[in-house]
Order: C-alpha cells, then sequence, then structure tokens
C-alpha cells in the first residue's frame, strides 16, 4: 500500500497521505490531550481518565454500540449529539468503570461528569461528550473523577496524545494510536489522527470497543457522518473476537476546521474520495493494531468469502468461521484436518450452494467446486502453524466480496 519509508522524518509516504509515526490525537492543528491518573482501575497508577479537547467547535460523526442495554455515556453522548453535532469541545473518557447497569444514578454521574468539563474549559454544557470502559454495574467513584477532570484539564497541551491513548486502556497490552498526514490539491494539507481501546474479550465485563478521531479538516457534518459510516463499516465492524457487542461501544470523529482549507462539502469531489481514503486507512491501521494486541501469542486468522450474492450473505459465513470452536481449536493444535471449517460453513445458514464451493487456506486449495482436492499434510501443517493464516471461502453464486479478522489466543 505504501510506496516509500523516510526513517529520517519517520513517515510512510503515499500518493495523497502520510503516516506520521511519532504522531498522536492532538496532532491536528488546534487540538490538545492528556491522560491523567485517578485510582479508578483499581487503586492502580496508571493513567485512567482522558481529556482530549478543541480550541475551536468541532462537527462530529458518531456510532453507538448496537446493544439494546446502554450504559450511561452512551445514552447522555447521543441525547447531545441530538441537538448538537457542530460545536462540540471536548471528549471525556474513562477507564475502570463501564458505568453500565448503573441506573439512574450512573445517568446522574455522567451528566454530572460532562458539566464539570464544561465548566472547567469554559465551554457549553451541551458540547462535551463521553466515553467510558470497564466493570459493569459498579459506580463511578466520583470523587476521584471530580478531582481528576480538574487536573486533567490543567495539564492539556498539544503534546498530550500518548497520555490520552494510555489512559483509555484496561486490559489492552498497548496503546492503538495512527496519525495522517492528508494532502487534498494546491498544496492543502489536513491532519486526520485515531486512538482506539479493544483487545479479545478476556471478560464479558471488560468487551469494549472504542475510538476517537481528530481533525482539522473542514467538512460538512453530513459528510463527516457518511464517511465514518463508510470507514466503520469496512474496518471495525468487520472485526469478531468474541462475537458479542458491549453496553460502551462508541466511535467519535471530531472535526474542528483548524487547518483553514476549503470545506468539503460535495460527496463527488476529490476532496472527499482522499478525505474518505484516507479515514479508512486510519481506521483499518487501528483494527488492526487491536486484532494484533487480541492474539498476543496465538493467531491472526483473515476470513475472506467471495461470489456471495450480498454483503449479509458472505457475513453469515464469516461470522460462523469466526465464531467455530472448533476452527479455534484445530488452528491452535495443528492439524491437516479442515473439517471444521466445512462444518462452520455449512451452519452458517447461508444462501450458497455446496456444489459450487471452494475452500482455500493459505495458499492450498482443499476444496474445489464441492470436490475436496488431494493435498500433502507437512504443507497443510506448515501453512496452519503460522502467526498469521488467510481462509479464502468462494461461494461461486455472486459479485460480493468481504473480509473479516479473527484471532486465536494462546489460553485458548
Amino acid at each position: 500500500m505504501f510506496t516509500s519509508v523516510s526513517k529520517k522524518h519517520s513517515i510512510i509516504t503515499t500518493m495523497n497521505y502520510a503516516i506520521f509515526e511519532d504522531g498522536h490525537i492532538a496532532s491536528p492543528q488546534g487540538f490538545r490531550a492528556t491522560g491523567v491518573s485517578c485510582g479508578l482501575k483499581d487503586g492502580s497508577k496508571a493513567r485512567d481518565l482522558a481529556l482530549v479537547y478543541s480550541l475551536h467547535p468541532c462537527r462530529v460523526g458518531a456510532l453507538f454500540t448496537t446493544n439494546l442495554i446502554q450504559a450511561a455515556p452512551v445514552f447522555l453522548s447521543q441525547a447531545i449529539l441530538s441537538r448538537n453535532r457542530e460545536a462540540i469541545r471536548a471528549v471525556l473518557i474513562n477507564a475502570g468503570q463501564a458505568n453500565a447497569g448503573t441506573g439512574q444514578a450512573g445517568l446522574n454521574d455522567a451528566v454530572e461528569c460532562a458539566k464539570l468539563v464544561a465548566d472547567e474549559l469554559e465551554v457549553p454544557r451541551d458540547a462535551v461528550l463521553l466515553m467510558s470502559t470497564g466493570v459493569i454495574g459498579v459506580p463511578l467513584p466520583m470523587k476521584r473523577i471530580r478531582e481528576g477532570i480538574r487536573r486533567a484539564v490543567s495539564e492539556l497541551d498539544s503534546g498530550g496524545g500518548r497520555r490520552a491513548a494510555l489512559a483509555m486502556l484496561t486490559t489492552d497490552s498497548r496503546p492503538k494510536e495512527r496519525v495522517y498526514r492528508v494532502h487534498l490539491r494546491d498544496g492543502q494539507r489536513i491532519t486526520l489522527a485515531g486512538m482506539a481501546k479493544g483487545t479479545r474479550l478476556i471478560h464479558p465485563r471488560l468487551a469494549t470497543l472504542l475510538c476517537l478521531i481528530t481533525s482539522d479538516a473542514a467538512i460538512e457534518q453530513r459528510l463527516l457522518q457518511q464517511a465514518l459510516h463508510h470507514s466503520v463499516a469496512h474496518t471495525f465492524n468487520r472485526l469478531n473476537l468474541a462475537g458479542d457487542s458491549s453496553p460502551n461501544d462508541t466511535v467519535l470523529a471530531l472535526a474542528n476546521g483548524a487547518a483553514a482549507t476549503p470545506t468539503i462539502g460535495d460527496a463527488r469531489s476529490p476532496e472527499f474520495e482522499i478525505f474518505q481514503q484516507a479515514l479508512t486507512a486510519l481506521c483499518a491501521d487501528l483494527t488492526q493494531q487491536i486484532v494484533r494486541d487480541a492474539a498476543e501469542n496465538g493467531k491472526i486468522i483473515h476470513v475472506r468469502v467471495r461470489g456471495a450474492t450480498s454483503e449479509a450473505v458472505a457475513r453469515q459465513v464469516a461470522d460462523a468461521i469466526a465464531r467455530s470452536r472448533a476452527v479455534r481449536s484445530l488452528l491452535h493444535r495443528g492439524s491437516s484436518d479442515w473439517g471444521p471449517f466445512l462444518a462452520a460453513i455449512g451452519s452458517s445458514c447461508a444462501d450458497l450452494r455446496p456444489e459450487l464451493l471452494s475452500l482455500r487456506l493459505g495458499s492450498m486449495l482443499v476444496l474445489n467446486e464441492g470436490a475436496a482436492v488431494p493435498f500433502e499434510s507437512t504443507s497443510m501443517l506448515q501453512i496452519l502453524s503460522m502467526p498469521e493464516v488467510e481462509v479464502t471461502v468462494d461461494l461461486n453464486i455472486g459479485p460480493v466480496d468481504l473480509s473479516l479478522w479473527t484471532c486465536t489466543w494462546h489460553e485458548e
């Protein structure tokens, strides 16, 4: 994907955008960030409260969990965005308590957090959004959070992005960050930055995917929402690490226009296409960081379904493979028996024709148009012992292709 690497400047370049390796969530113009320790993580001294602030009002794109049970910060953020999607100024993220399953008291705590941030920053009270991650059913330790918010506001700076990325983590082993310098036309340049948290489902109460994206681009809110929806559909929504969604899952994109470039207002314009490509690349990078963290000493599994009649059908097949315990066990222990893959495909209840089905593991074809293909067992074991395994299913009944990422881990 990338055409050249400059070690001197730590930037990987493409035609329209460059990855800035030393960047962080506050790298776009006009953003400030920090992360502080409030003792929210079971007495740990680790950073656990992140604050990201924009000097200028931000237009916002947002996507939230599909779980019917929504955490208080999700409920409150949706309520704020129902009346203000054009002038958001800050996002507060706490790690340690999800503030889900906490009833009216939890919602009251969320409202107080947003109000306190707004008052400390001297911005409108409907200009602050929230994210929370951690244990469900445990009240927020508000005394600690109040003190942490005041300290975070006092420590905001343009170099504090890494502190914020660390403060949003729970069971993650490392922060997930990426920054792109995006070149539009006539010398115009904007910046896109993202930070995320998420890893494998170690405990159902800690399964949350959070992502915050900042940009100094000037872009209409409807187009920012459209771009985010497209990018998430092709990246974060292609993750299946545990099969469950969290009451807290949230992806936010803030654009403050501080780069002083002309507003992107036409979905058919070259500028919007470049913005869309860069945003999708950013989300894809963060997605890969999440799956690699989740895999740890296990295997990353890239499931490709080709020739489906619809995206829904392709997703059914891919999800069935990702969820299959037999497939995961096979990949964990190492075996040349590819039967669990076929069983998972058949159990997906997807619209398929068995006589047209083909299956490839890595580069090895094991099933062609419904019939088994002889293969060399040693070569198969070598393929399945690799840290990354690609599974390609060709349904041969339609034009739709889809990719999904999952993984195994050592303890399985």
